[in-house]
């Protein structure tokens, strides 16, 4: 029998509790439907990549909430835990996660502690070496955990209502009913029913093409592009030697500025010794005696991304985000944010209204990349880049690091957005 979800506050933050949890097979994208099917009001997927479906009911679609036991899964990455939280009078409630997803068979209450920490032993039976956070049983430790989980969910994404499609279908049958009195309307002699833009859908589209021209794709011709021009960067010009360099690119996305800054090393070194030395569009200033600054742009190969060229999101879990792993060694810090939704601003009609967009528009998502370790381990990225679009670029000489397999002194620091399609 279905259950219907429990929704507890927390410092402002609506918890749910009681999902039905099943275990995902296949593409990730079918969930939505799988939760439709089954009536849910909302879902979530559980797990990096997707392995359990979470769905809830009873929850008002225009609510935005969190699944504490998916919030508890992402906070346990690794390993079994399950813990016992008092919720409410006669509400003690169990969640247990295993390897940062959600268990299906727990998520539930019961009316004593008793009968909670049976259902703990239940499954510890098939994962014996489940961890019992024994600590976050009740009272301030209860309110402690409830407060970590609440605060976990500023980077989580919330749960995703469930569109019925009934709905969809009667308010279309509303937009045609109100276009028929408008059209009645307007050969009586009334005043005119404002109809829908028949240019709202080549509007929104436009509005998307604009967003995504504004981070294109370098791929990886880009990305080859912006690392050779760091290799060639000089390490040792007139006396000076390399401190650091920053390249962001300008708003049209197309063209970057850098920056460099020497320091003068050698005893005999001066202004003009650089300025002799430095490479053709270079435009340098002097800060102070001994600092020195050098700027010039850069243009990188790159294209703005086409919506169904973009990797599926169940893809991109599943085999990108394998190959990362794979390189995973070669630096010091590689590090994938959770996805956001792409925002694109609504286009306005005549009236100066915001345009609904068309049924039909991609559902397209961004992740942030940030990459950090010895510069010669850049290239290992460029077969990664297809669907990264850039947006910084650092290199640091620090002498004093010991060089190793993930670390240099030349140290490399990559910053960029990474597109999905969940359409």
């Amino acid at each position: 029998m279905a259950r219907t979800a429990r929704l507890v506050w927390v410092d402002r933050v609506p918890l749910v509790f009681g999902l039905d949890w099943v275990p995902l097979l296949g593409d990730p994208d079918t969930a939505r439907a799988r939760a439709r099917r089954q009536g849910a009001s909302h879902r979530v997927v559980s797990g990096d990549p997707p392995a359990a479906l979470g769905m809830a009911r009873g929850l008002s679609a225009r609510l935005i909430c969190w699944s504490a036991a998916d919030l508890l899964a992402r906070s346990h990455p690794r390993g079994t835990v399950a813990c016992v939280l008092e919720i409410g009078a006669d509400a003690w409630h169990v969640l247990a996660a295993h390897e940062g997803v959600a268990l299906a068979r727990a998520d539930r209450s019961y009316p004593d502690a008793a009968l909670a920490r049976q259902a703990i032993q239940v499954l510890r039976q098939s994962h014996p070496k489940l961890e019992e956070l024994r600590a976050a049983s009740s009272g301030p430790q209860a309110a402690q955990t409830l407060a970590l989980l609440a605060r976990q969910a500023a980077a989580c994404h919330p749960l995703e209502p469930i569109r019925r499609r009934g709905a969809r279908l009667a308010l279309l049958g509303l937009v045609a009913c109100l276009s028929a009195i408008g059209w009645m309307r307007w050969h009586n002699g009334g005043d005119a029913v404002a109809a829908p833009d028949p240019e709202a859908q080549s509007d929104w589209h436009a509005a998307l093409a604009r967003t995504l021209a504004r981070r294109p794709v370098h791929g990886q011709t880009g990305t080859r592009a912006l690392l050779d021009m760091l290799y060639r960067q000089p390490a040792r010009l007139g006396g000076w030697v390399l401190h650091d360099l920053r390249c962001t690119p300008r708003a049209d996305g197309a063209r970057w500025q850098c920056v460099s800054e020497y320091r003068r090393q050698a005893p005999r070194a001066d202004n003009r010794a650089l300025l002799r030395a430095v490479p053709a569009g270079w435009r340098l200033d002097f800060p102070s005696l001994d600092v020195a600054r050098a700027a010039w742009t850069l243009s990188l190969p790159g294209q703005r991304p086409e919506p169904h060229r973009l990797p599926r999101t169940g893809l991109l879990a599943r085999d990108w985000v394998s190959a990362l792993q794979a390189v995973l060694p070669a630096f010091s810090m590689l590090r994938l944010d959770s996805a956001r939704p792409l925002i694109v601003p609504a286009p306005l009609d005549d009236q100066g209204r915001k345009q609904l967009p068309p049924e039909d528009f991609p559902a397209l998502a961004t992740r942030i990349l940030r990459v950090k370790g010895p510069l010669r381990s850049g290239m290992l990225l460029a077969p990664l880049a297809g669907a990264v679009s850039w947006h910084e670029a650092t290199l640091t000489l620090a002498p004093g690091i010991r060089p190793d397999v993930r670390a240099s002194r030349l140290t490399l620091y990559l910053e960029g957005t990474v597109y999905e399609n969940r359409s």
